[in-house]
């Protein structure tokens, strides 16, 4: 399907909006910029819209004045967010970062940055918070990156075979064989993971 959508694309969730720069950068450039459902409550408190809203709009105060795109889903099985990523996939989408994922309730935090495994198939998500860029990893690949950044690391299940490069705490073979997935350390430039099962990453910003 043609997307007809200008990126970059970026979903604004219904949490904590972030205040580092390389958030509000993601967000303030966006072509495309999503609401999930209440989320539009915080662009409009601060005078902004967003190009399209999608929910079941139970959260939503006012769409008076809302001349944009409005996805109106009222199928209580999946949360707002997950809408707004199978929507992106329904119409051609092949990234997105997403803003407002965390730092409200736990539990959806949680399950958000779980949503990662569920569709690193379908689409290339990022999730931007105020102290990490979070992706998901499948097979080897390389990353960007700086020499002291905090690289921490979630295998979807304990089966996982995980090998690098350029971290100051090497992995080879099993994960159940480490103790210790986070606060790694990158040694470069770039970083390299080649893993058997998918592997949420989390990569700090540089003024952590």
């Amino acid at each position: 399907m043609n997307n007809p959508f200008k990126p970059p694309i970026v979903i604004l969730a219904n949490g904590k909006f972030p205040k580092h720069e390389i958030a509000v950068k993601a967000f303030r450039s966006a072509g495309t910029l999503i609401c999930a459902d209440g989320s539009y409550n915080h662009l409009a408190s601060i005078g902004l819209k967003p190009h399209v809203i999608i929910g079941d709009l139970d959260s939503v105060n006012d769409l008076t004045n809302f001349d944009g795109l409005i996805i109106n889903d009222s199928n209580q099985n999946n949360s707002d967010l997950e809408k707004c990523i199978d929507w992106s996939i329904m119409n051609g989408i092949k990234q997105v970062a997403i803003i407002g994922a965390t730092g409200l309730r736990e539990d959806m935090t949680v399950n958000n940055i779980m949503l990662l495994y569920r569709y690193f198939e379908k689409i290339d998500l990022k999730i931007i918070t105020d102290h990490f860029t979070i992706f998901c990893n499948n097979g080897k690949n390389s990353f960007p990156s700086f020499k002291g950044q905090i690289v921490s690391l979630i295998p979807q299940n304990s089966n996982c075979e995980m090998y690098t490069t350029n971290l100051k705490y090497a992995l080879h073979g099993n994960v159940n064989n480490y103790t210790n997935l986070s606060s790694n350390e990158s040694l470069n430039e770039t970083f390299t993971i080649e893993s058997s099962a998918p592997v949420i990453i989390f990569c700090a910003h540089q003024n952590l």
